[in-house]
């Protein structure tokens, strides 16, 4: 049975609105009136004894999860005959989804700066021991603060895989288009899952379209839809890195989420000077259309004028080159002249004065004789 707004859960968690819906639940935002701090309240309503137990031991690993990308999880428990839940931290902002239906695809250096803050939560959940997986990584599970910070939330179907574990009990569900090949049966999911699911989930915010259904990939049912066929501003080397991601192979995509993330940043090197502020994005161009621009307008705030000459041509004229050269040179040596008596008559002020403390009675016999 789901929860309701105003419901109280555990004599804690006042439930403020829904957030999501899910085929296993929904999330919540709610208060905790034990600290008066807002929590997002994840419902899983698989209850059966084998998933109950899988939940208490995976919730157990999340809530000793702690990585700058990731909320915290704060909590956990079942109620009989009604459902699981996760407690973890209320994230403000917008997600990927919210924000593609207010303003349409991401800049190619937003989607960089959120593929690589992802790929290091992802790197730092599979390192774990035992690794955890996120298996739900989606547009709607990737929030932006208000401070530009990225945030992988939403760990209802996150699973722990222990050795070489092929199949589990417990939470899985599939998100088309998001979804690899793996995740439709028993076959074994691992860290290259999650490298697809964040693979879809920049492609869809690059293009503002989600990918084929991997599943009607493998069955030629479809083909992939290349990156800039759908947005042509997007670089070579960035859509190649994601439809990598993409692949509907394991062993053909990224096997690491650290092998992803260096491919995103590689291709960026060099032809964009990143921002790492979500608010102040410089728009995305081709590389060639940026530095055919650069070559015809000046740089933004800065005054440039064309340095021209008088008359439109440079005197040739040797005699007047000469009498120029030569009132240089006076000037340089009236200069000159007129510094070293100043230098001089300071060092002789200098040595009269040293010499009239040392010895004050000759100094006053040598004044009277000369004045």
């Amino acid at each position: 049975m789901t929860l309701k707004q105003g419901e109280l859960l555990l004599d804690r968690y006042r439930i403020i609105e829904v957030l999501g819906h899910g085929g296993m639940g929904s999330i919540f935002r709610a208060v905790d009136e034990n600290l008066g701090v807002e929590v997002a309240v994840k419902e899983n309503l698989f209850t059966i004894d084998d998933y109950a137990r899988q939940f208490r031991t995976e919730a157990t690993v999340l809530a000793n999860l702690r990585h700058p990308n990731l909320p915290r999880v704060s909590d956990h428990f079942s109620i009989k005959d009604q459902g699981q839940y996760l407690i973890m931290d209320y994230i403000e902002g917008e997600d990927i989804q919210e924000r593609l239906e207010r303003q349409g695809p991401f800049e190619e250096e937003e989607v960089v700066f959120i593929g690589a803050a992802i790929c290091d939560a992802l790197a730092y959940m599979h390192s774990r021991d035992p690794a955890v997986l996120h298996r739900d990584i989606k547009p709607a599970n990737v929030r932006i603060s208000p401070r530009g910070e990225i945030y992988l939330v939403d760990f209802g179907l996150a699973k722990v895989i222990r050795g070489d574990q092929t199949t589990t009990t417990g939470a899985r569900a599939m998100t088309m288009g998001f979804s690899p090949p793996e995740q439709y049966g028993a076959a074994r999911t691992d860290a290259r899952t999650d490298v697809y699911s964040l693979g879809a989930t920049l492609y869809t915010s690059l293009t503002g379209f989600a990918p084929e259904d991997s599943l009607a990939q493998t069955m030629d049912q479809e083909e992939l839809t290349p990156v800039r066929e759908r947005n042509p501003k997007i670089s070579k080397r960035v859509s190649e890195a994601v439809e990598k991601a993409l692949q509907v192979h394991p062993n053909d995509r990224f096997q690491m989420a650290a092998e992803f993330k260096n491919e995103l940043l590689k291709a960026q090197s060099g032809r964009f000077n990143i921002n790492f502020s979500l608010n102040q994005v410089i728009p995305s161009q081709g590389q060639k259309e940026d530095q055919a621009q650069e070559k015809k307008s000046p740089v933004r705030g800065v005054i440039t004028k064309e340095i021209t000459k008088k008359n439109g041509k440079e005197s040739k004229d040797p005699a007047a080159k000469k009498k120029k050269q030569k009132k240089i040179r006076e000037r340089i040596d009236k200069g000159g002249c007129l510094a070293l008596i100043a230098l001089l008559s300071f060092i002789l002020i200098l040595c009269i004065a040293v010499f009239s403390l040392l010895n004050p009675v000759l100094a006053k016999n040598l004044f009277n004789f000369l004045f």
